[in-house]
């Protein structure tokens, strides 16, 4: 399979017999504008989003006629299974909960934790492991910041960590920048180009911090 890091915390994942996953998509110019990044057009099998905030789920006209999935349930002739976690939030501000999506594409097993606002609890762990790719949350205010987002990897011990949902130029919203948590990986690898090929065997060992630039 290959993975894309379009933006934020929208990735295209591509099964080897052609099968397109697009993960919370966001909606262009959500946030009054905030969400600057370019639109995705292009034509998806399945769209998986883990909530309904307009910088994880948009459906646009450009993807055709994909089948949608927020939670456990098959799509793509792929298995989803969602797991309800708490939506980082600002004091005093209730969030609610997002749906962590686990599932498998040419035996990867693969897990997007949405905008999860704490470490996963001993029972949510072992629920999500094994685990061989975990696209994780570092930017902090709505998510899991830079300390936690390095001891969620170093408790999950997927093969490869993606981190994701950073402050960018495109994306001007409270969260922190991308350096903040990298300053924690001195050991991060940035990938030269996308998609990024990941087989079963041959993924590495010990963990690998794998730093996507975003291609929208």
């Amino acid at each position: 399979m290959t993975i894309t890091y379009i933006g934020h915390a929208c990735f295209l994942v591509e099964s080897d017999d052609g099968l397109r996953i697009l993960l919370d998509p966001f909606q262009p110019g959500a946030f009054g504008g905030r969400i600057g990044i370019l639109p995705f057009k292009e034509k998806v099998d399945v769209v998986a989003s883990t909530h309904s905030h307009a910088d994880h789920y948009w459906m646009d006209p450009a993807f055709g006629d994909p089948e949608e999935i927020k939670g456990t349930g098959k799509a793509g002739g792929i298995e989803f299974m969602g797991l309800e976690l708490p939506h980082g939030s600002e004091p005093g501000h209730a969030a609610g909960t997002v749906t962590g999506l686990r599932f498998e594409v040419d035996g990867i097993t693969i897990f997007h934790p949405g905008d999860i606002g704490r470490h996963p609890t001993r029972p949510e762990s072992d629920w999500i492991t094994p685990l061989d790719l975990l696209l994780v949350p570092v930017g902090g205010t709505f998510t899991i910041g830079p300390a936690e987002a390095l001891r969620t990897i170093q408790t999950l011990k997927p093969a490869v960590a993606v981190p994701m949902h950073y402050r960018t130029p495109k994306v001007d919203i409270r969260i922190g920048p991308l350096d903040d948590f990298l300053r924690l990986v001195p050991n991060h690898v940035r990938a030269p180009r996308q998609p990024v090929h990941l087989d079963k065997d041959k993924l590495p060992e010990p963990t690998r911090v794998l730093v996507m630039d975003p291609t929208h």
